[in-house]
């Protein structure tokens, strides 16, 4: 009796994305033959380690091998994760989780002794099906690896973005032990010298990371205000993943400017493809509305009003019920360009979006505004047909207001 595997998901796996298993059992000429399937998916529930398992009795098909897809229920378990005003170190819960498969056998009256596991890590991505399969994907090109240090979310995937003094600049990764230390410098105007630095994490002296899981920093420059550092545009932001011989694994660096504009700077952060936080700034002018919908019902106004059947002048003979408030903005993008454009598809696509101004205080917890993007269609624009363009992105509040009643 055996089970020979054929395909496994990669170690590290998108959640979203396809995660078949092929097998084939030497088995399958027994009467009413099928494979038991068990998958376990290990994730945090509230703080405490937890795991459900759930269990499929499957078919072979009629060449005898086992097809199963664990995405659908493994995905579910994958939590998005945000954490504004927080310049610590935060883990990404649930942006990974453990996904363990046993696969056996079961026939008429009997169980196979023959069992096979397929272990791997879903983490909260969704690529593209050209990064699956034209791109022939390799987890170790996303995730972090002994000594390469892979960033999920840092902006400059998008290029030519203009960071601000208020910009929150996210930041996930794969801890790996050979990382200890990250670095936070500011660096003066030239790009090199280093003005200023702040430890966010040392091995041995910070509470410990733990190998493999991810997490998240956000290295604004408004980190360097709340320590007093000389900070302003012109100068650079630069992180960096430092081993114990203090070499850079990973360096990351941006430049603080201010916006070529007249109009309130808007920006829309968004969930990516990777898992990360990316940003897009609105630069143009944007515009505000309320929409409402109403519900009423007409009543007959008349009293009895010293003895007779009679209605004040100021009552209402349609009455509302109910009133519900929508906000939405329309945002315009400064002139970008066609690569530019090519990225933004995953502003567009992404299932979760936040908006913030220039103008909010960075103090305001409230300053992030889950939004939903309504435009229906997006429309790759190309130089070689417009020299210049831009884009408008209508945005509705992801909250409804709602208003007393008048009856």
């Amino acid at each position: 009796m055996a089970i020979t595997i054929h395909q496994t998901p990669q170690l590290w796996t998108p959640a979203y994305n396809d995660q078949w298993i092929l097998a084939l059992s030497d088995e399958i000429a027994q009467p009413l033959f099928k494979y038991k399937v068990e998958v376990t998916v290990y994730y945090d529930l509230n703080g405490t380690p937890s795991n459900e398992v759930f269990t499929y009795y499957v078919v072979p098909r009629p060449d005898g091998y086992l097809v199963f897809n664990a995405k659908e229920i493994v995905k579910n378990f994958v939590q998005h994760f945000i954490k504004p005003n927080d310049f610590g170190i935060v883990e990404a819960v649930n942006e990974r989780v453990d996904v363990s498969i046993d696969i056996s056998e079961t026939w008429t009256g009997e169980t196979g002794t023959a069992t096979e596991n397929v272990g791997y890590l879903a983490w909260n991505a969704c690529l593209t099906e050209r990064k699956i399969f034209l791109d022939n994907y390799d987890y170790e090109d996303y995730i972090s690896k002994t000594t390469v240090i892979k960033i999920h979310s840092r902006n400059n995937v998008l290029p030519d973005t203009v960071y601000t003094l208020k910009s929150d600049v996210f930041v996930n990764f794969v801890y790996t032990e050979e990382i200890k230390k990250i670095a936070y410098y500011v660096v003066d105007t030239n790009g090199v010298s280093v003005l200023d630095t702040y430890l966010i994490f040392e091995d041995g002296v910070f509470a410990p990371l733990v190998n493999g899981l991810v997490y998240q920093l956000n290295i604004s420059p408004q980190l360097a205000v709340d320590e007093s550092f000389t900070i302003d545009n012109g100068y650079y932001i630069r992180l960096e993943f430092l081993d114990a011989a203090d070499d850079a694994l990973e360096s990351y660096q941006y430049l603080i400017s201010e916006p070529c504009t007249k109009h309130e700077v808007k920006r829309l952060y968004y969930l990516n493809r990777n898992g990360g936080i990316s940003f897009q700034s609105f630069e143009l002018k944007s515009t505000k509305n309320i929409s409402k919908q109403t519900n009423d019902v007409k009543l007959n106004r008349n009293e009895i009003l010293n003895g007779e059947w009679k209605y004040k002048p100021y009552k209402h003979e349609r009455n509302v019920v109910s009133t519900q408030e929508t906000f939405s903005e329309v945002l315009n993008t400064n002139w970008i360009t066609k690569l530019q454009s090519e990225y933004l598809e995953e502003l567009f696509s992404s299932p979760m979006v936040w908006l913030v101004s220039e103008e909010d205080d960075y103090s305001d917890p409230y300053k992030f505004k889950p939004v939903v993007i309504t435009d229906k269609s997006y429309e790759f624009k190309k130089h070689e047909n417009e020299k210049l363009f831009n884009y408008s992105v209508l945005v509705e509040y992801s909250t409804t207001e709602t208003r007393q009643r008048a009856i």
